[in-house]
């Protein structure tokens, strides 16, 4: 029976996850959770060599765990373009 425009049968519910797609979520999960005293390691490792390297791999494992900020456009009428700035002096005495 070939796709006919308007058939609520076919695909999945919107939203619904894949069911495959969970299970592999939930056993890289288990894999990561066994092992975060092995990574405390092997990260320790990698600093000692390259402490750089290191760093590039906490913010891309961060990535996983801290969601991204969506990107916000502003947009303003500035219409003035004074600056006020008050600087305040403070002497070691008055502390």
């Amino acid at each position: 029976m070939p796709f006919e425009k308007g058939n609520q049968l076919a695909g999945s519910r919107k939203g619904v996850p894949n069911k495959t797609t969970a299970e592999i979520r939930n056993a890289f999960q288990m894999l990561v959770e066994d092992n975060l005293d092995n990574m405390k390691v092997w990260l320790s490792d990698v600093a000692q060599e390259d402490p750089e390297r290191a760093l590039e791999i906490i913010l891309k494992m961060s990535e996983y765990i801290v969601p991204k900020l969506s990107r916000t456009e502003v947009k303003a009428d500035i219409t003035d373009k004074s600056i006020v700035i008050n600087l305040n002096r403070l002497n070691a005495k008055d502390n």
